[in-house]
């Protein structure tokens, strides 16, 4: 069941609102009326656009690992909580429909491996459908066998407390035996694609602001925080003209990652846009539900002619947003600005 996308409402702010006089002879202000959702509905009639929504809660990534006998088993899961102090307790959860449920389901031991921002191959690797998902994967046995995965964030070395259902997952309980903390970045995952922690512009604004204007003190502003609140900005404005589309940020990908590269398989596709594979796999199906794909005989993907069109499409809106966005801005500042860009990108790919 497909359900209606609406576009956004431009609010109005509270500043431009009228005022209004109660019989007390305050002066209130009504509320702005709330905005419409890109998507709704019964997540009984539509599981795909429910687990979206789930999506929209950024999470850690990690790898939870386990060995039984001889047998290894590692997946990736972003299901992983805390649940206690005292006692130390974790939780996370395993689909009944994964390969490794059942060496879960025994194991009396299993590690929780956080993953550092630069593991996303380890994290793509164990969500995979690869036999031996460790070949190549430096770890070190920890209690009970569990592997602990080299050049984490963080990892937890748990006994199995209990076991719950959780309707078409179980609910694994562990109490932590061991843990350990390395001082590296952690990944992130949020909106089916991989994200790095930033401090958010707003909590730098009193500091960074003011020298946003002062051409030396804009030179100690680390690039790393202009690079974030540039994107930032610039996506945020363009939001409308996506949703305008009907299409989702990893629809969008796709559309782009088959255009720069038509052939691609599903894997390579998520791999290359650094999307999620389960949000790849719905990407790509809303997709041909759209008339927007084609599979070949190998089972590669292409850009329809209807794909084509909605890409070209967008293209277009980006350009003529492009335009409007940077207006005021030297053209010289510009070229500048896209040269140094292109060249950062290829020095580093």
């Amino acid at each position: 069941m497909e359900l209606g996308r609406f576009p956004r409402k431009n609010q109005a702010r509270v500043s431009d609102l009228l005022a209004r006089t109660e019989g007390n002879g305050e002066t209130t202000v009504p509320p702005a009326t709330p905005s419409l959702p890109f998507r709704e509905g019964d997540p009984a009639q539509d599981a795909r656009a429910f687990r979206h929504c789930l999506g929209q809660y950024a999470t850690g990534v990690t790898v939870i690992t386990a060995q039984v006998d001889n047998d290894k088993a590692g997946v990736t899961a972003n299901s992983f909580s805390s649940l206690s102090l005292d006692p130390p307790l974790i939780l996370w959860s395993i689909s009944r429909k994964s390969r490794s449920f059942a060496l879960f389901e025994r194991a009396s031991h299993f590690a929780v491996n956080i993953l550092a921002a630069d593991q996303i191959e380890l994290s793509q690797g164990f969500s995979g459908a690869e036999t031996d998902k460790f070949a190549g994967v430096a770890w070190q046995p920890g209690l009970g066998g569990a592997p602990l995965l080299d050049d984490v964030v963080a990892s937890f070395e748990c006994s199995t407390e209990a076991l719950h259902d959780g309707g078409d997952h179980l609910i694994m309980i562990g109490r932590v035996r061991r843990f350990a903390q390395h001082e590296r970045a952690a990944l992130l995952f949020a909106q089916g694609r991989y994200a790095v922690a930033e401090d958010h512009p707003d909590l730098k604004r009193d500091r960074v602001a003011p020298a946003l204007d002062d051409p030396a003190g804009a030179q100690e502003i680390p690039l790393m925080n202009l690079l974030f609140r540039a994107h930032n900005l610039t996506s945020g404005h363009f939001q409308q003209h996506r949703e305008a589309q009907g299409l989702t940020r990893a629809q969008v990908r796709v559309l782009i990652g088959l255009y720069e590269v038509p052939g691609l398989d599903q894997e390579q596709l998520a791999a290359r846009m650094y999307l999620g594979r389960r949000d790849a796999e719905d990407a790509v199906e809303e997709l041909f539900e759209l008339g927007c794909l084609l599979r070949t005989s190998d089972g590669s993907l292409r850009l329809s002619p209807a794909g084509a069109a909605r890409r070209e499409a967008l293209i277009a809106r980006a350009a003529q947003f492009e335009a409007d966005f940077l207006s005021g801005i030297p053209k010289e500042q510009i070229e500048c600005g896209r040269s140094f860009l292109k060249q950062l990108i290829q020095n580093r790919q």
